[in-house]
C-alpha cells in the first residue's frame, strides 16, 4: 500500500512537469523542433562571428594586404601595419661608396643622396647622408603618414567630408584648384597629394587634422619626426613650398628620409596611392574634373620606368633642385634611395635608374663590390701616361718616268 502511494506521488510530479512544459511551449509559440532550429541558428551565428573575428585578425596581421591576395573588401582604415622589426636596427655604412660614384658620373649632380639595402640594413652609397637639405614636396611623405595614422586611430575615416577653406584655395604651385564651395572626402584629397603633389590639398588636410590650425599640424610633424629618430629634419609647412629664406625651407637628410620611407611602407594603402599611375579627381563630366598623373616617372609605365619601383615622392624647388625618395622591390629585395640637387627631372630620373641597377648588381657581395670600386677610383685618379712623340724621317726615292 505504501509503495502505491509513492508511485502515485511520482506520477503526479511527472504530470505537473509535463503540463508546465506544455504551457511554456504554447506561450512562446515554439515547438521542440523550432527550439532545436533556434539552437542551430545560434551555433551558426557563433561560427560566423568567430570567422569574422578570424578575418579581422588576419587583416590586422597583414594577410589581406595588397600583394598577398586580391584587394581586400574590408574598409581601408582597417588595413594594418606590417611590423618590420628591422626598422630599429641601425644601418651599416662599412660597404658604402662615399661621395661621387666611379662609373656613374651623373652622381656629381647630387648635392646629397643615399642608397640602402633595406633587407640587409646595408648602405651601398652615401653622399652627405646626415646633412639636411631642402626637400620640397618630399615634405608630403610626412603629411600623408600622419593623416593615415589618424585614420588608423579612428579619428577620421577615408570618407570624412572636408570643406575647402579660403586659405587652402589660395595655396599655389602644383595644385588641383580647390574652390571654397567644394567639399571632398579625405581619401580624394590624399590621392591628390600622392599623385599630383597638390599643395592646396596638402594644406587643407593639415588644416583639418590640426583642428583648423595648420601650425598645430606642422608642430605635430616635427614631434613625430623626433619620435621616429629623424634628428636632422625640420618642417615649416605641410606641402614643401619654399620659405622666405633657406632657413625656413623644409629640410631633411638622406638618412632621415630613408627612416621615414621605412615607416611609410608599413601602410599598404599609402603604398597603393603613391604607386598608382593615374586617378580621377572630381566626378567625370563635372566642372574641374582632372585626370591626375603621378609625378614619379620611375614607376611602371613611366617615361623612365625602373623595374620594381613602387614609390614614393618627387619634389622640386629652386633651393632643393629636383629630388626624389624612391622605394624599389626587385626579385624580393627592397632598396630605398633618395637624392637632392639635380638640375632637371630627366637627369634625376636617369641617374636613379642607373643607381638602382648599380645597387642591385652589388647587393649580394657589397664588400667585394666596394673593393672593386676603390680599384676603379684609383685608376681613374691616376694621371694618364705621357705619349712619346716620335719623328719619322721620310725618304723620297727618285724615280724616273717609265
Amino acid at each position: 500500500m505504501k509503495f502505491r502511494y509513492i508511485l502515485l506521488i511520482v506520477l503526479i510530479i511527472i504530470a505537473l512537469h509535463l503540463a508546465a512544459v506544455w504551457f511554456f511551449m504554447r506561450g512562446t509559440g515554439t515547438s521542440p523542433a523550432t527550439a532545436s532550429g533556434a539552437t542551430e541558428q545560434s551555433i551558426a551565428a557563433a561560427i560566423a562571428e568567430a570567422k569574422a573575428n578570424a578575418s579581422l585578425k588576419d587583416t590586422l596581421q597583414g594577410k589581406n594586404a595588397p600583394g598577398n591576395q586580391a584587394q581586400s573588401s574590408a574598409p581601408a582604415a582597417a588595413r594594418p601595419l606590417r611590423s618590420n622589426p628591422g626598422i630599429h636596427t641601425p644601418y651599416d655604412y662599412r660597404y658604402a661608396v662615399r661621395g661621387n660614384i666611379p662609373g656613374l658620373p651623373s652622381s656629381r649632380n647630387a648635392t646629397s643622396g643615399i642608397l640602402v639595402d633595406a633587407d640587409k640594413r646595408i648602405v651601398l652609397w652615401a653622399k652627405n647622408p646626415d646633412r639636411p637639405f631642402p626637400i620640397a614636396s618630399m615634405t608630403k611623405v610626412m603629411t600623408l603618414f600622419l593623416a593615415y595614422e589618424d585614420i588608423e586611430a579612428g579619428k577620421v575615416t577615408l570618407d570624412t567630408p572636408i570643406r575647402v577653406t579660403n586659405a587652402a584655395a589660395k595655396i599655389g604651385g602644383s595644385q588641383v584648384w580647390l574652390d571654397p564651395r567644394e567639399t571632398f572626402p579625405l581619401q580624394d584629397l590624399l590621392m591628390a597629394v600622392s599623385l599630383k603633389s597638390a599643395n592646396d590639398a596638402a594644406y587643407l588636410v593639415a588644416e583639418y587634422l590640426g583642428g583648423g590650425d595648420v601650425a598645430a599640424f606642422v608642430a605635430r610633424m616635427n614631434r613625430r619626426a623626433k619620435e621616429l629618430g629623424m634628428t636632422r629634419t625640420r618642417y615649416y609647412n605641410p606641402h614643401g613650398l619654399p620659405g622666405a629664406t633657406r632657413r625656413t625651407d623644409n629640410a631633411s637628410s638622406p638618412a632621415d628620409m630613408v627612416t621615414l620611407a621605412e615607416y611609410f611602407m608599413e601602410h599598404p594603402l599609402l603604398m597603393e596611392w603613391v604607386s598608382a599611375r593615374r586617378a580621377g579627381f572630381r566626378k567625370p563630366g563635372t566642372r574641374g574634373y582632372l585626370q591626375l598623373m603621378n609625378h614619379n616617372n620611375l614607376l611602371p609605365g613611366g617615361k623612365y620606368a625602373s623595374p620594381g619601383v613602387d614609390g614614393i615622392k618627387t619634389g622640386f624647388i629652386a633651393r632643393a633642385g629636383y629630388c626624389v625618395t624612391v622605394t624599389c622591390l626587385r626579385n624580393g629585395k627592397r632598396m630605398i634611395a633618395m637624392v637632392t640637387g639635380f638640375p632637371t627631372a630627366r637627369e634625376r630620373d636617369l641617374f636613379l635608374r642607373k643607381l638602382l641597377n648599380w645597387g642591385y648588381a652589388r647587393a649580394d657581395d657589397p664588400a667585394a663590390a666596394l673593393a672593386e670600386t676603390r680599384v676603379q677610383a684609383v685608376k681613374a685618379a691616376a694621371p694618364a701616361p705621357k705619349k712619346k712623340v716620335s719623328r719619322k724621317t721620310t725618304v723620297q726615292k727618285k724615280t724616273g718616268n717609265r
